[in-house]
């Protein structure tokens, strides 16, 4: 068989580069498995024969009582996770060593100029060529350029931060050159409104319940016609965008769990057609991929992921051609780059960096020509984006009120002070703007409660504590009566404690809207204290809260994102995900803090949790099936404990008592959720409890108690979202 030059090439890039040096039989491994695959000779990639051939073993080697090649394959591992999150991230060529055999995968991560996609898993290698240079004005960088580093999570993350506070009523605000209103007919399950060229028509998503599978549909405002669907099928689809011409509407439709596929629907004549399929492990629903239509017709941007280590990207698709063009490059360590929308005159997109986000732009020329303009800068959130005033403004959805409720914010694509444009309060979000210059915004109204059901019988579920505001994130304490969780019902999200016997829970912090508290905490085995993660100005930190001194202490100060703390079984340290050296991996520290937190590994970066006899690290991985993994803390090795279809239904939440691990599995829709006991020592699989009415993932959360027989829930008391409608002052 001929080797390719390209892949010979990549490989020597990768075997020179840092991760690398220095490391002399991981080079040669990884050369030996490459240069045989390359002449199809994959048969002797085994065990056996890479230990005498690469390592001088002797021909009677033994791989059970010598285990060097697993070893360094997982050394191998490492180094190209490392690699290809910071110098190979645009790399055209990506070599793996999957796990559970030595066999090296080769893929082309840019696939160029395809119009069929039949064989899509495998794009083409060739790199798209840049745009065409197009004149077009300057954007004034008055501020610095500052990398940004933000959350991870496939998984992730980091959309758990949204608080929706319920607000009613019709307000005003100068902002409008007409009275705010709700279209009555449009509410309930509803997001993604998209105007019309001719400012008529809304299209937007719509499902049958809190949680269920969104579709895609189209209403003329000015009737009273019922809004129509737009395709059939079961798929989860989302954003749609009017092409300029008003004849065709592109939408997103997931495939599954790390994949999407960008789709033009013809009005006319209800002629479906695929423009791609992309890669993505982004698991936050709230978190729809980018999706817009430019102005001259000729391109889509969307969002895309081809590494799961890797943060997301805006890249452009030729509607022509199918071509795919890299369009932003953002930071290693960051969740990366989400929605978009482009400028009037088509030489412009701003976009979410991060996982809460900061408001950029960049031109279409991509970042590779002229880094993008970041336009804030605290990380307070973005959550929709339009532009206005024929493009010398972006109207964007973000948290800067003096509660967590999201409002509607405008700034100058130059950059400046953000003003409100939404009434104080108002939760408002995904703005979006006709050419007549009528505003749409999406109002979401979200009130949960903590539930709690035995595990044991047939007992119904009952509301622990009720709720007018939102909880989330509960967690039993060691004695299986306290239940530390997340609320807004002092305004802000703050640490909450509530002990059985009690009348009401207990506030325990009071941030007082400085920031945002990050996912679930964590008890100490003691039950004396509790660790959270705290988002302020752009950094999240540790905190530990004393539950009998009330003393509340800040453990680590970093300008990046330290999030997921969990207790270790014995009490000593607190594991923690962290991108602080760059690269989003697992860091240890000492519950008091009196060291300096310490890198792990790579696997496990969110979702994950110490076993209690210290042995394990449990943690889930998503691509295209789910699966729970766990990391041997005494010698490093890693194994598979169990695998299944569907989503995870609660991130960054895994529960362990009693020996067994459960964790919550989401097949049909978001809003509902199995419950699964694992054994991890058998694998045996033992469905306990079936979760309904779930408000979403970045809401959610579960805990069971430490004897095993009860079980914690957040549940929808509320929700419905409004769409309304107002004339934007001129």
């Amino acid at each position: 068989m001929v080797r390719d030059a390209e892949i010979d090439a990549q490989l020597h890039r990768i075997l020179d580069s840092s991760p690398f040096a220095g490391s002399p039989r991981s080079t040669q491994f990884l050369q030996f498995c490459v240069e045989r695959a390359q002449c199809g000779e994959t048969k002797h990639l085994k065990e056996t024969t890479i230990a005498v051939e690469v390592f001088n073993r002797a021909a009677d080697y033994d791989p059970k009582s010598d285990p060097i090649v697993r070893v360094h394959a997982r050394r191998v591992r490492e180094k190209l996770e490392i690699y290809y999150r910071t110098i190979g991230t645009n790399d055209p060529i990506k070599i793996d060593l999957p796990k559970g055999g030595y066999v090296p995968l080769i893929l082309r991560t840019l696939p160029s100029r395809k119009t069929d996609f039949a064989d899509w898993e495998e794009p083409s290698v060739s790199i798209a060529q840049a745009l065409v240079a197009v004149p077009g004005k300057h954007i004034r960088r008055d501020v610095p350029w500052v990398s940004i580093i933000a959350g991870v999570l496939a998984i992730a993350l980091l959309g758990v931060v949204l608080v929706w506070v319920l607000r009613s009523g019709r307000p005003e605000h100068s902002a409008f050159a007409s009275e705010l209103r709700p279209l009555d007919s449009l509410s309930g399950n509803i997001s993604d409104p998209a105007w019309s060229p001719d400012g008529r028509r809304l299209a937007f998503t719509s499902s049958d319940r809190p949680g269920g599978t969104p579709h895609v549909y189209v209403k003329d405002v000015n009737s009273g016609e019922v809004a129509a669907r737009l395709t059939a099928g079961d798929a989860a689809e989302m954003h749609p965008v009017w092409s300029p011409d008003g004849r065709e509407i592109a939408f997103a439709r997931r495939v599954d769990l790390s994949h999407f596929e960008v789709l033009r629907f013809e009005l006319a004549n209800a002629t479906l057609r695929p423009l791609g399929r992309f890669l993505t492990y982004w698991l936050n629903s709230a978190d729809h991929p980018a999706l817009d239509w430019s102005q001259d017709g000729r391109f889509l941007v969307t969002a895309e992921q081809t590494i799961p280590s890797n943060p997301m990207r805006l890249v452009l698709i030729s509607v022509g051609t199918g071509e795919r063009i890299p369009l932003t490059s953002p930071p290693v360590g960051s969740s990366g780059d989400v929605e978009a929308k482009f400028s009037p005159d088509g030489q412009w997109v701003a976009f979410r960096r991060g996982g809460l986000g900061d408001l950029c732009v960049v031109s279409i020329r991509g970042e590779q020509t002229t880094p993008a303009t970041r336009l804030t800068f605290d990380m307070k959130g973005v959550r929709g984006i339009a532009w206005v005033d024929h493009g010398r403004s972006i109207v964007f959805g973000s948290r800067r009120g003096r509660t967590d409720a999201f409002g509607l914010w405008k700034i100058p694509m130059e950059g400046g002070t953000p003003e409100p444009v939404s009434p104080q309060d108002f939760d408002a979000i995904d703005p979006g703007v006709s050419s007549t210059g009528n505003l749409v915004l999406n109002h979401r109204q979200l009130v949960t409660e903590v539930t709690e059901q035995s595990l044991e019988g047939k007992a119904e579920k009952q509301t622990l504590f009720p709720s007018e505001k939102i909880d989330e994130y509960p967690v039993y304490g060691p004695d299986g009566n306290s239940v530390a969780f997340i609320s807004t019902r002092s305004g802000p999200t703050e640490l909450w404690l509530y002990r059985q016997g009690e009348q009401a829970p207990r506030q325990l912090t009071n941030f007082q809207g400085s920031g945002v508290l990050v996912l679930a905490p964590s008890w100490s085995p003691d039950g004396r204290s509790i660790v959270f993660s705290f988002r302020q100005q752009g950094a999240t930190n540790l905190y530990r809260y004393d539950t009998v001194g009330g003393i509340l202490k800040q453990l680590t100060s970093t300008r990046n994102r330290d999030i997921c703390p969990v207790y270790s079984g014995d009490g000593k340290y607190i594991y923690f995900s962290s991108n602080d050296d760059g690269a989003s991996r697992v860091w240890r520290i000492r519950a008091d803090g009196s060291n300096r937190a310490e890198p792990l590994f790579l696997e496990a970066v969110g979702g994950f949790l110490p076993s209690q006899d210290g042995k394990w690290l449990y943690f889930i991985q998503a691509g295209q099936a789910l699966s729970l993994s766990r990391r041997n803390l005494l010698d490093g090795t890693t194994e598979e404990v169990f695998h299944a279809s569907g989503t995870p239904a609660i991130l960054n939440d895994l529960a362990i008592a009693n020996g067994l691990v459960y964790f919550a599995v989401s097949h049909d829709s978001a809003a509902d959720a199995d419950v699964l006991a694992i054994d991890p020592d058998t694998r045996s699989v033992k469905l306990v409890a079936h979760l309904d009415n779930l408000p979403s993932v970045e809401y959610s959360g579960f805990s069971i108690s430490p004897q095993g027989d009860k079980l914690l829930s957040v549940q929808t008391k509320r929700s419905e979202n409004v769409f309304y409608s107002a004339v934007l002052a001129r």
